[in-house]
């Protein structure tokens, strides 16, 4: 018999019972994993959904309820648990809780890989495919000059305007909204450049440092001068950014190895992922979202 709790947090022993099963989920499957159990922002409210039969734990489930109105579902189900009745029953237990979250639309998260399941809940209209996330990584090591081709510097409080109108423009926000991010992620410790050409600002991009890592957000170039190769002078100047900073950290302490450049990019902006492509990026992880629709119930 099928047991569902559902929890607003995770104490040591039942942390341990959802590592376990991701563990062994992601080994059958050959995945990566790695679903968070914590929201990525403050006002995100995590829940948990935890599916026993028999008193062994035979799938999880993680709702993020995000603040725009939007809610994301990931998790798993034991190899030996996967049969139609226990999907449709959580799936049907985190949209009730995510419409009574207040949540518009409800998307399940997950890595690609081969799934009965989820070809019956397409076939069915209770999922329908969106769009796929990619995580990217420059594989090459050799050394980026500097182009002459832009003026790259960081944004600094004389820029702010400038920035939050390339950000906005960029990404349909409202200015108000950008200039916020901006200063938010600043305040984070990340690093927001802009370009110049000719004086005029045509690129925006943001950096952030992990230990081993370094993460590109918000890279775009003004919509008047796509098109002129700005975009593939504005990722290389990126690069040897990361690169000279890279170099000096190693000069520093000899055993500082150079940081891996990732970026985000979604299936739907093809532009953006050629470039990024054409310039040594290779996708080392993806993400599908499936809209979860109503009529889950059996």
């Amino acid at each position: 018999m099928l047991r569902l709790k559902v929890l607003k947090q995770l104490n040591g022993r039942r942390r341990e019972e959802v590592r376990e099963l991701e563990n062994l989920c992601c080994e059958h499957d050959n995945i990566r994993g790695g679903i968070l159990l914590a929201g990525t922002e403050e006002d995100e409210k995590p829940k948990f959904f935890l599916c026993y039969e028999e008193e062994a734990l035979a799938g999880f489930a993680v709702l993020y309820q995000m603040p725009d109105g939007m809610a994301e579902v990931c998790g798993y189900i034991h190899p030996d648990h996967r049969r139609r009745l226990m999907i449709k029953k959580m799936l049907t237990a985190v949209r009730r809780e995510a419409e009574g979250g207040g949540a518009k639309e409800l998307h399940y998260v997950c890595e690609p890989h081969p799934s009965g399941i989820l070809r019956v809940l397409l076939q069915e209209g209770d999922c329908a495919y969106i769009c796929s996330e990619y995580l990217m990584e420059w594989k090459y090591s050799y050394l980026i000059q500097k182009t002459n081709a832009l003026e790259v510097r960081r944004i600094e409080e004389a820029d702010g305007e400038t920035a939050a109108l390339l950000l906005a423009g960029a990404f349909s926000m409202d200015e108000p909204s950008a200039e916020e991010r901006i200063v938010r992620l600043q305040q984070e410790g990340c690093r927001y450049y802009g370009a110049w050409q000719r004086n005029v600002p045509v690129g925006i991009f943001c950096l952030s440092e992990s230990e081993e890592n370094v993460y590109v957000f918000d890279f775009a170039v003004d919509g008047d001068y796509r098109g002129r190769g700005i975009g593939e002078a504005l990722l290389k100047e990126l690069i040897r950014i990361v690169q000279e900073k890279g170099l000096s950290a190693a000069k520093e302490e000899s055993s500082a190895p150079m940081k891996k450049i990732r970026i985000q990019v979604g299936s739907r902006n093809e532009n953006a992922f050629r470039l990024y492509q054409k310039n040594g990026f290779q996708v080392i992880s993806q993400r599908d979202y499936y809209r979860v629709n109503a009529g889950t119930e059996e």
